[in-house]
């Protein structure tokens, strides 16, 4: 079968419809993160004109503390120059029943299940801990390059459903200073590299933060020494208890309900999109090379990584998506390392503010539109082409691919097609 991509042509169609949008929006408030600026060593390749990614984040007290390791900065040049954000004029967001999950769409078991603040989970995705615990209760998964040689890791986000482990638990990345912001969470992670430590230090958030290795609320963590002693090693045996972690955040009067409006959901297919029954997303690393197939049955996608089911460790079925959202984002490298003292993989800030290009995967068709952050604190909007007009999600859970845009060292395109 004929396979399709997001072409070099395509990012300029959006960024033409983008540039006259610019012309009449203004630019909104900057995420509260460091910007990273990477030393200009090559030319990159030829680039879209594509006038996203955004808004200059402002840094924050992190930006210039001590504690960051001195070493040689790394040598990616920076994809774009941030600039203007468009904020789409969509008109307000749907009110939705007091039982309906805001995050997938659909009725909750347990209405109280929303009175409490949404939790998001760093998640390893490492070969040797798979299959994880506590993907399929996700709302929502982003899944994002980490670093080490081009694997991937999850930030997983919990709120609707009952869950009692999540994990393995991994450190944290430079996205996990966007994500708590956007879904007002609480964050669980396995600490830091040296380099990221003060950003998350002083995060806006630093009050919503489970960290294991620092003590912070190390006990709603645990080890699964049954893993251990069947040989896995130790770094990957660590899980959080998610229902500990929200009976903290109660005794420490931090697990209110949040406004988590913004996303809109249709149980039909909007027109205009395109058959896709089978989706390619090949991050650079073989074993993360991802893989979703249209089970028209069950009306979801079935997931591979590394060209295997990609399983659930609990009850062994294979992973599954609702919708797959490929969204575009600027990769910069950062001048400090995730493998400190070893300096071979810098950390990677992934711009997720602002706006880009994305393809909406949903009911075996994909759309191909724009993604938008116009402030901190919200959550990724699904818009057509043009900006203005919402792409509906279709009720279900949500998988969210991030993808560098053009000239980043590891670029690549996620394909599709309509057969086998």
């Amino acid at each position: 079968m004929s396979k399709r991509c997001w072409s070099s042509g395509a990012l300029m169609a959006v960024g033409a419809a983008l540039a006259l949008l610019l012309l009449t929006f203004v630019a909104c408030r900057a995420p509260e993160s460091a910007q990273v600026t990477a030393t200009p060593t090559k030319t990159p390749r030829p680039l879209p004109s594509l006038a996203t990614a955004t808004n200059t984040p402002a840094p924050t007290a992190a930006a210039t503390a001590t504690s960051t390791p001195t070493v040689a900065p790394p040598t990616q040049t920076p994809v774009l120059t941030p600039t203007l954000s468009v904020e789409p004029t969509a008109t307000s967001w749907p009110t939705l029943a007091a039982d309906i999950c805001p995050l997938t769409g659909l009725g909750v078991s347990d209405p109280a299940l929303l009175n409490r603040r949404p939790l998001a989970v760093k998640v390893q995705n490492a070969e040797l801990a798979r299959p994880q615990f506590g993907l399929p209760q996700a709302d929502i998964v982003y899944e994002h390059l980490e670093s080490q040689a081009a694997y991937t890791r999850f930030t997983a986000i919990y709120l609707c459903q009952p869950v009692t482990k999540v994990g393995s638990v991994r450190s944290a990345r430079f996205i996990d200073l966007e994500i708590p912001a956007m879904y007002k969470s609480l964050l669980a992670f396995a600490g830091t590299s040296p380099g990221l430590y003060p950003y998350f230090l002083n995060a806006d958030f630093k009050d919503r933060e489970f960290v294991h290795p620092w003590g912070w609320h190390a006990e709603a963590f645990y080890r699964d020494m049954d893993l251990y002693h069947g040989g896995l090693p130790i770094e990957f045996t660590l899980f959080a208890d998610p229902v500990k972690i929200w009976q903290i955040a109660a005794q420490l009067g931090i697990n209110q309900p949040q406004d988590l409006s913004g996303l809109t959901f249709s149980p039909t297919a909007p027109a205009g999109g395109q058959p896709a029954i089978h989706i390619s997303i090949p991050y650079p690393t073989r074993t993360m090379y991802v893989d979703y197939r249209y089970d028209a049955a069950k009306g979801v996608y079935l997931r591979w990584n590394g060209r295997e089911p990609h399983l659930d460790a609990a009850s062994g079925e294979q992973l599954s998506a609702t919708n797959v959202i490929v969204a575009y984002a600027n990769h910069v490298d950062a001048d400090f390392y995730e493998d400190y003292p070893r300096t071979k993989w810098p950390s990677i800030q992934i711009q997720l503010w602002g706006t880009g290009p994305m393809l909406l995967f949903r009911d075996g068709q994909v759309y191909e539109g724009l993604w938008a952050r116009p402030e901190r604190d919200d959550m990724l909007l699904l818009r057509d082409p043009a900006g203005q007009v919402p792409i509906p999600l279709k009720p279900g859970n949500t998988w969210i691919e991030l993808v560098p845009l053009p000239g980043y060292k590891w670029s690549f395109e996620a394909t599709w097609d309509a057969g086998g």
